[in-house]
């Protein structure tokens, strides 16, 4: 397949015993991808892959809760042979990068920085990587691959005011944030209910929902049900971490 994704960590704000944080491994055009690198992700990803074999990291957002675990793979590239493998990729906003390298001073050895905002694109192989505009406290990016006629988007964390239709228009797999369920209300800025996250799917003719970002310690039978109701005719699913969706 030209577009694979496989999810690494699959629970919103934090790591679980059973779910890491935000993280997926992406096959695009024979590459691999690291998109979002929560806590937990690292350790998931090495199951996988020889992180060796990684062309590149695309970071959302400067949270936490999608960014810690690239220090792992960090010091694995920059100190894990004898000499510093090649520099790949490291695609995030400005502001992400700024706060990498105030943190480990000497990240450009293992990456190769390269700032990106909402409204940018770049290629992967033959594919082509947009880049939108969320809603979200802190500047993120919504991330659309196109690859041989096939679309992945991915919602990272967006209140429902996101630039989300152009994102997931017709995408064979719309991976999207679910932090809350409707009793919540409006807790937190910047974060969708699985209600509205269906909405979008089925406003944009999404062909399949995954909802992911899923709140630690809720009965996610009731997202899942939420969901379900507000777009039957879509196909929506929990993300779990480890399964892999082929697009």
């Amino acid at each position: 397949m030209s577009l694979a994704v496989t999810v690494l960590g699959s629970s919103g704000m934090f790591a679980t015993t059973e779910r890491a944080a935000a993280g997926y491994l992406l096959e695009i055009d024979g590459r691999r991808i690291w998109l979002d690198a929560g806590p937990g992700t690292w350790r998931n990803l090495l199951r996988l892959t020889d992180y060796k074999d990684l062309d590149g990291v695309i970071l959302t957002h400067v949270h936490p809760d999608h960014t810690t675990d690239i220090f792992g793979c960090y010091h694995a590239l920059a100190y894990g042979g004898p000499e510093p493998l090649p520099a790949i990729p490291l695609w995030a906003p400005a502001q992400v990068l700024e706060r990498l390298c105030a943190y480990a001073g000497q990240v450009d050895i293992a990456f190769d920085l390269r700032p990106v905002a909402a409204g940018g694109t770049f290629s992967v192989g033959r594919a082509q990587v947009m880049l939108f505009e969320m809603a979200h406290p802190v500047e993120t990016v919504g991330v659309r691959i196109d690859c041989n006629g096939s679309t992945f988007a991915y919602t990272a964390d967006s209140g429902i005011e996101g630039d989300l239709l152009p994102l997931t228009k017709g995408a064979g797999l719309l991976m999207s944030e679910a932090t809350l369920q409707q009793c919540d209300g409006p807790v937190f800025e910047g974060h969708m209910s699985a209600a509205q996250a269906a909405g979008v799917a089925r406003e944009a003719d999404v062909n399949r929902l995954v909802l992911t970002h899923l709140p630690p310690g809720r009965d996610l039978g009731v997202s899942l049900a939420e969901a379900r109701a507000a777009a039957p005719d879509v196909h929506t699913t929990l993300a779990a971490d480890g399964e892999r969706y082929e697009i």
